[in-house]
């Protein structure tokens, strides 16, 4: 089976993957250029490419790869797999819909809520009818330490360690507990208020913090450490199998 290059740009990090849509081999870069991009490709069995972007400077690697592969760039108007419900798809983030496209791959014909535990969190909801609907987003773990240390005069900059007891008896200990059990029962109460309108949900975590939250929320969930780039990968091959039709 020939594999594809899944491309995942971040603000933070740009991903790199080859898959055969089971397995995926990641590389990840604190910035991509062209020829970390040609290296992978060497002794490649490669014939298709996505790319999701949220930076700016991609303008060689995209005309590069759409001179020598079937290449799609992600956009709002690329078709994909699930009916878009969106009230404004044109500001619907990439690695929202492509999470949403990999979690209802997972769960066809099924109700299906995504978290995307990274430095937001994102929760994104595709009916049993296969359509998106939205979700919610906001702030990760790290984002929140790094506010409450940034927008006040005397609290300090801490970091995760570890599911803190309830009680806080120290301010490291108090500033631990309110923002690591606080957006525990935060997810736990979402999925709750979820599940009051989606009564057989189904729940998929992903994302860099997942390892934090996943012993920790209480449904039954499905651990998905590549959703996003597994989303992409049905993407392409949607397009490509429309393309041949």
């Amino acid at each position: 089976m020939n594999k594809a290059l899944v491309l995942d740009f971040g603000n933070t990090y740009q991903k790199a993957a080859i898959t055969d849509g089971n397995e995926f081999v990641v590389n990840i870069f604190e910035e991509v250029t062209l020829k970390n991009i040609e290296h992978l490709l060497i002794n490649k069995n490669i014939e298709d490419i996505i790319l999701s972007s949220v930076i700016n400077n991609t303008d060689e690697i995209e005309e590069w790869l759409n001179e020598r592969f079937h290449f799609i760039k992600l956009n709002h108007k690329t078709p994909v797999p699930i009916i878009n419900k969106y009230k404004t798809p044109e500001t619907l983030g990439k690695d929202r819909l492509a999470a949403a496209v990999g979690a209802a791959s997972l769960f066809p014909d099924k109700d299906v809520l995504s978290i995307d535990c990274g430095t937001a969190i994102k929760y994104d909801i595709v009916n049993s009818k296969n359509e998106y609907l939205g979700g919610g987003i906001t702030p990760g773990l790290h984002l929140r330490f790094k506010a409450l240390h940034t927008f006040t005069d005397k609290l300090p900059l801490i970091g995760f360690t570890s599911i803190p007891d309830l009680v806080g008896r120290s301010t490291f200990e108090s500033i631990s507990s309110g923002v690591v059990n606080g957006l525990i029962a935060e997810i736990n109460g979402i999925i709750d208020s979820y599940k009051k309108d989606f009564e057989n949900l189904n729940i998929v975590l992903t994302g860099g913090e997942m390892i934090y939250f996943e012993k920790s929320v209480k449904s039954t969930i499905f651990a998905a450490p590549n959703l996003v780039l597994s989303g992409l990968y049905k993407i392409l091959m949607y397009n490509k199998q429309q393309s041949n039709a």
